[in-house]
């Protein structure tokens, strides 16, 4: 997904810094802080205040962004995740004008946002897929400890994520160990599951045993991704498609990647194997099987989604 970002909204931001440094240096008795951190300029056009690279955990990349609406008392908490493939993205990218509307409209509706990054697969501490997406259940674990602080009130999370960040998004909300708390789950540009040995049943023409073979990148990604050797173990606490049951927070999935084709003359298309409407369907499928509700683009728009099932319960 290409970021698009605002050029004129950013040129008003750098003239206006230095008046609000001043003024939040002149009332730095009265100014909040969160873990340390002081209100700084926030990157999208809002009047929540806005905390940033605040430390969740003990990796380089364990850093999250918080908005919270000084309106009111908080709706509740959403929780995002970039993408990237595991391997690339920052938090910097629901800034751009193409994710930053979901943001400013669930901010002025005052519920807070916690925008978070994740360790890589390609890092060298990492443990493949797994330390990724238990970095996520970290900042699950860091909003929830600091809920009484942040009064967020109980049972008002949602998750959500892009791409990568839907897969943590999702992982992580599926599982109970995980979920307590938890609303929903927006997933955009979504994978259905994390076994990808599955995905060839999906995509007939895929056959990962070929592509490996002539391709050594993708073999070398793929035994990252699964910190080394895949083995049945591994695969079935990846397979989230799997976890999915009636009691699960309720899901929003948009996968807007309508082409058929994976593999285009000898090219493998990524944005088909990563976002098609495929994974969304098996996930929609799921779903009405195991009777769990789930909505998407076609019935509302994803801040709409957010803000029905923390603010109406419904």
């Amino acid at each position: 997904m290409k970021n698009i970002y605002a050029p004129l909204f950013f040129a008003l931001l750098i003239v206006g810094c230095s008046d609000q440094e001043e003024m939040l240096s002149a009332s730095a008795e009265e100014t909040p802080t969160f873990y340390g951190v002081t209100p700084s300029i926030s990157p999208i056009d809002t009047d929540a205040l806005f905390f940033k690279d605040i430390l969740y955990g003990t990796n380089e990349r364990n850093r999250l962004d918080l908005f919270l609406p000084d309106n009111g008392p908080l709706e509740g908490m959403v929780i995002l995740f970039h993408g990237g493939s595991f391997q690339f993205g920052s938090k910097e990218d629901f800034y751009g004008e193409e994710l930053s509307s979901i943001l400013t409209s669930v901010l002025d509706k005052k519920i807070g946002i916690a925008n978070a990054e994740y360790s890589f697969i390609t890092e060298p501490h990492s443990a493949g897929v797994f330390t990724s997406l238990t970095d996520g259940s970290e900042v699950i674990d860091f909003i929830k400890q600091n809920s009484p602080a942040l009064e967020i009130p109980n049972n008002k999370l949602v998750l959500a994520g892009v791409s990568a960040g839907a897969g943590i998004a999702q992982w992580n909300g599926f599982r109970e160990e995980t979920n307590t708390e938890v609303k929903g789950i927006v997933a955009l540009y979504a994978q259905s599951t994390y076994d990808i040995n599955k995905w060839e049943t999906i995509f007939p023409e895929f056959n990962l045993d070929s592509i490996k073979e002539v391709n050594s990148q993708i073999k070398e990604l793929y035994n990252q991704f699964y910190g080394g050797e895949y083995t049945a173990e591994k695969a079935m606490t990846l397979d989230f498609l799997n976890q999915i049951d009636a009691d699960d927070p309720k899901l929003y999935v948009y996968n807007p990647v309508y082409k058929d084709d994976v593999i285009n003359g000898n090219t493998l298309d990524l944005d088909v194997l990563f976002h098609s409407y495929k994974h969304a369907d098996l996930l929609r499928k799921k779903s009405t099987e195991v009777g769990l509700e789930f909505s998407g683009a076609y019935e509302e728009l994803p801040q709409a989604f957010i803000e029905r099932i923390l603010i109406t319960n419904q």
